[in-house]
């Protein structure tokens, strides 16, 4: 009888069609794996772009909106020009912005290990809050309290009755107002007409806000908010210092029929968020979440011979957005937001018009951006003379990829080296808006 069966060639041969097939398939699937993962990484920068810039050209594109370009050049009677904190101690002339050239580089790449890239930093004044400038009641015979109308539409969309603020400095933590506005429990519990102060009024007119007042004589003056003068019913007392000069030819009568308008002074700035010093000490407390703190300092990260450089995600530096305090230039608390994670370029350039302000000269729009230091002087002494605010940002990827090779001189930008001692570099996603200013140019046009 003959028995039937396989030859030891025809397994053999078998082996080598099966494994053949079986390891095609593991390439097939381990190449769709990654191609996956970095769909997602590019899908996760670009996402983190786009909310990032439509951040950047909400706060930039109502620069000026209801103050001025260069508060320096409205007609007012102060003995001195209004000023505003300038970075590095002392102060500057009030306008739309401040700018200041790679000022956080060695933040974004201490070692100089990229070339090309920026890291600038971005101030803007504006009215964050409020879309309506509020009528003036009259002033104080000392020139030190204003009383806002309280029979307009503006007033009520501002002061909103019947929603609270809180929390208050007053009460429990957390609270975001600060200073001395007291707007507390004695406001939101008041059962008359008057309901309580909306959140978006106390923010607007918390301590440290400029105020704007023009006059219907087309006078300008700029005072800083630090207090609230009584609790009347249905009526809004502010505190301002220094004192106006009510009843003088600048400023006749009680001053009835002025605007007034809280400006915000936001700041954007590439840091670390393990910088005590930049962001505050709670910023990055995650000990309620996670069973370490995130800090690459942390000695828990040398369990199991693990340092901070094997963590391929580390630095994760940040693009924040914060207020600051127009009399101190001090951050307001809990004003800090991260628009950006893993940011490897921010740079910010104007297109100018060099004949802002010239009786009968047409307007002559830079074609070329000026950017870095030159920028910095230009824009910081003649704020009105910005058109537009040109961004780039660049986002990359946490981890480096190590099929990128690092050279200095070649992909700049599309490419960014975290860690000379870790092999290949991380892939960086880059975006460019150009936002105009019209706030800025209605005023000199």
């Amino acid at each position: 009888m003959r028995q039937s069966g396989f030859t030891l060639i025809e397994l053999m041969v078998a082996m080598v069609v099966g494994l053949t097939a079986i390891t095609s398939v593991y390439s097939l699937g381990a190449a769709m794996s990654r191609q996956f993962y970095e769909e997602q990484r590019i899908a996760n920068s670009q996402g983190t772009s786009r909310v990032a810039i439509m951040e950047l050209r909400r706060d930039i594109s109502r620069a000026g909106l209801f103050g001025s370009p260069n508060g320096t050049l409205e007609p007012t009677c102060d003995g001195t020009p209004p000023q505003l904190p300038i970075l590095g101690g002392g102060n500057g002339d009030v306008g739309a912005f401040q700018y200041y050239a790679d000022e956080d580089l060695g933040v974004l790449d201490p070692n100089s290990l990229n070339s090309g890239v920026h890291a600038d930093r971005l101030r803007v004044l504006t009215s964050l809050y409020l879309t309506d400038r509020l009528l003036v009641h009259s002033m104080s015979i000392d020139g030190a309290t204003v009383v806002l109308q309280s029979g307009n539409q503006a007033y009520r969309r501002t002061f909103a009755w019947g929603q609270t603020a809180g929390p208050f400095t007053s009460g429990a933590a957390p609270t975001y107002l600060t200073g001395n506005l007291d707007w507390n429990s004695a406001w939101a519990g008041e059962s008359a007409s008057w309901k309580g102060i909306g959140q978006k009024g106390a923010r607007a007119f918390q301590t440290g806000s400029l105020l704007h007042i023009e006059t219907p004589q087309g006078r300008h003056f700029f005072r800083s908010v630090f207090g609230r003068s009584s609790n009347t019913q249905n009526q809004i007392d502010i505190q301002v210092t220094p004192a106006l000069p009510v009843g003088t030819a600048c400023l006749p009568g009680a001053a009835e029929g002025s605007t007034v308008a809280p400006l915000q002074w936001v700041e954007y700035a590439v840091v670390d968020p393990f910088d005590t010093n930049e962001v505050g000490a709670d910023f990055m407390d995650f000990e309620g979440m996670f069973y370490i703190d995130l800090d690459p300092a942390n000695p828990s990260f040398n369990l199991k011979n693990t340092t901070a450089a094997d963590l391929l995600e580390s630095p994760n530096l940040v693009l924040v957005r914060r207020v600051l305090d127009s009399t101190t230039g001090n951050v307001r608390p809990n004003s800090t937001q991260v628009v950006a994670e893993f940011v490897s370029h921010f740079r910010v350039s104007f297109l100018l018009d060099a004949n802002s302000g010239s009786p009968g000269m047409q307007p002559a729009i830079s074609t070329n951006p000026i950017t870095d230091t030159s920028a910095e002087s230009t824009v910081n002494a003649s704020p009105q003379d910005v058109r537009a605010v040109i961004i780039e940002l660049g986002i990359r990827n946490p981890m480096e990829d190590a099929s990128l090779d690092y050279d200095p001189n070649v992909g700049a930008l599309t490419r960014f080296e975290v860690d000379p001692n870790q092999t290949g570099r991380a892939r960086v996603r880059q975006m460019r808006i150009e936002i105009p200013v019209m706030n800025v140019a209605r005023r000199n046009l």
